[in-house]
């Protein structure tokens, strides 16, 4: 498990909230070109009062004409602050409540604006502040990304009680946008008129989750108003399981965290659906101060999350040395996740040096084994990260520790092919000729990995490149099986045996077959590889059969162009052998039967005369 599985609770907005429209300021604007854009659009957007009352003198018939989004000339009016080409249009006829192709009025991005007077005209002229654009926002829901209570108290006096609280798409209130923009005035104002704190959006969240993830500076005093007036919201989780400390933790709020957690019935370990708490989300983000506030306030440090990870696992992994020292300064135990790797184990698998040191100086156990007898020796080693390697070598880390399949840290190196790693460990005197249970050396498994840089290394020092494991397989064979052709010439320029046969009497040809490699077949052909081989087992298979069996076809091809035959045609040869030779004996029975007959023959004629 990794951080970056841990996703960050996101703080989405609708595209309706932060999209402002481009106009022009012409019909033939410089940049982008907006189709359907008319004369009167033109005198609205630039101001041209005199130019705009001549055009509608002559025809209203473009009055409400739209652009290509639907934006009437009394849109472009609100949007280029025009009040007196707006108040022409109006006069003219102008219809208020139109929409544009985002179901957005007039009104909407007045509101969208913050434009008090033009509000003020639209509303005076029959404006509906309840209409929705394709969001489901209307304008109050608009209002509330501008901190202007001016324009807010205006649309609440046009409200009944029970429309404060309209929902958009997204199930939001304006409460909702009001508290995402840390907008305290208008939270304010919301409140007075009994908005509705426990109304939960399509994520499950509440206006306090909203407040908490806000980056705003008056952030803290929604968060408090939230909480004064309704104490109980605290604790509400969304459909994530997560709650408004959570959230706050994610962004990093500390002010917010501080005022969260000195709420007495703050549950500061709550779980959300992963079973993560805040702790877990502020050592992924290395948040230390708001660990230790954490801490200070109870949180529970041996929480485990679905993976078996506590919070200190996250920042052990992500290096987080201030925030790892904040945890142990708290005598936090390390705690094993659910394969027994802890911490520092975890520190040591993603090369996390500094962390290290900081377990190293708090008197950490470097011997400690997870549940397959892992190391963090043998964490290290795996993930390649050869100056962690150094590190725990230098810090006592034993050398030829063995897991419960008896590899070393050296035979993890190999597998994955870390050339730093394997030269590090040998530098400090691995031995190279050890073998696991199955019987395999390091070289199976540099094999097994394709990596010929590594078994090159591993017969310098000294590592037969013909070693058998308890199958009888040698490296070739595992080379072969991958179709390494680089790792094969290496093994077999320093002596490999290619028609070596295991105990099932597979070749490494029957191998190469057998997965189809062409390239590693051809090889194999060059260094002298009989194709005939046969199996130890009663079908007799060889290397040409298991090419069939596969449908290789192109190996299949190439086989019988090298003189392969089939366990078919070996039998069907030995027959035709087995019937010529006897045909050969009944022809020469023949013959002596014959010999000796005209020889009787001539003994009783002699006799006769």
């Amino acid at each position: 498990m990794t951080s970056s599985d841990m996703t960050r609770p996101a703080h989405n907005q609708s595209l309706s909230q932060t999209e402002t429209p481009r106009l022009p300021f012409s019909t033939k604007s410089e940049g982008q070109m907006v189709e359907g854009v008319t004369q009167v659009h033109a005198a609205a957007v630039n101001g041209d009062r005199q130019t705009l009352s001549r055009l509608l003198a002559v025809s209203t018939r473009k009055l409400d004409f739209g652009d290509q989004f639907g934006r009437s000339p009394l849109m472009y009016c609100v949007l280029a602050d025009r009040q007196e080409c707006a108040e022409i249009l109006i006069k003219a006829g102008s219809h208020v409540n139109l929409k544009d192709k985002g179901g957005r009025t007039a009104l909407h991005w007045a509101s969208y604006k913050g434009n008090l007077r033009l509000m003020k005209l639209l509303l005076s002229r029959g404006a509906d502040c309840r209409e929705k654009d394709n969001e489901g926002q209307t304008a109050l829901h608009l209002c509330t990304r501008h901190k202007l209570p001016k324009c807010m108290a205006l649309l609440l006096r046009q409200l009944l009680p029970g429309e404060i609280d309209d929902q958009d798409k997204n199930k939001r209130t304006a409460l909702h946008w009001a508290a995402s923009y840390g907008n305290l005035e208008h939270v304010k104002m919301l409140i007075k008129q009994n908005s509705n704190i426990g109304i939960p959006d399509t994520e499950g969240k509440t206006p306090l989750h909203w407040a908490a993830s806000s980056r705003d500076r008056e952030t803290v005093s929604c968060v408090r108003l939230i909480l004064e007036t309704t104490p109980s919201v605290i604790n509400w989780q969304d459909y994530e399981g997560q709650t408004a400390l959570h959230l706050a933790v994610a962004d990093g709020n500390e002010s917010v965290v501080r005022v969260l957690t000195s709420m007495k019935n703050c549950n500061v370990s709550a779980l959300d659906n992963v079973f993560r708490t805040p702790l877990h989300w502020a050592a992924v983000l290395g948040h230390s101060k708001i660990v230790a506030i954490l801490l200070d306030s109870g949180a529970d440090s041996s929480s485990s999350d679905a993976n078996g990870a506590t919070a200190l696992h996250y920042a052990a992994q992500n290096n987080y040395s201030d925030t790892v020292s904040v945890f142990l300064r708290w005598a936090c135990a390390d705690e094993a996740d659910l394969e027994g790797r802890t911490a520092f184990m975890w520190a040591a698998g993603k090369g996390a040096d500094d962390v290290i040191r900081v377990f190293l100086e708090h008197g950490v156990d470097i011997q400690q084994e997870d549940k397959t007898g892992g190391t963090a020796l043998h964490a290290a080693a795996l993930s390649g990260h050869s100056t962690t390697v150094k590190l725990l070598l230098e810090s006592g880390a034993k050398l030829e520790v063995t897991d419960q399949a008896r590899h070393t840290p050296l035979f993890r190196a190999c597998e994955m092919g870390h050339m730093d790693v394997v030269q590090t460990l040998i530098d400090a005197g691995a031995r190279v000729d050890v073998l696991d249970q199955d019987g395999r050396s390091p070289l199976h498994w540099a094999a097994l990995g394709g990596h010929a840089c590594i078994c090159q290394i591993l017969i310098k020092w000294g590592l037969h490149p013909n070693v058998r494991d308890q199958s009888l397989r040698a490296p070739l064979h595992c080379a072969a099986y991958g179709g390494y052709v680089n790792c094969m010439s290496a093994l077999m320029e320093h002596g490999a045996d290619p028609n070596s046969q295991d105990k099932e009497g597979m070749t490494s040809l029957h191998w190469a077959c057998s997965k189809g490699h062409l390239d590693a077949v051809k090889l194999l052909i060059e260094y002298n590889a009989f194709p005939n081989h046969m199996e130890f087992t009663e079908d007799r298979y060889t290397p040409l059969d298991y090419a069939l069996m596969g449908e290789h076809h192109d190996v299949v091809q190439y086989m019988i162009e090298q003189g392969a035959l089939s366990i078919t045609g070996i039998q069907d040869i030995a027959a035709q052998t087995i019937q010529s030779a006897f045909k050969g004996y009944r022809v020469r029975k023949v013959f002596i039967d014959r010999k000796k007959l005209l020889m009787k023959h001539e003994k009783l004629k002699k006799e006769a005369a």
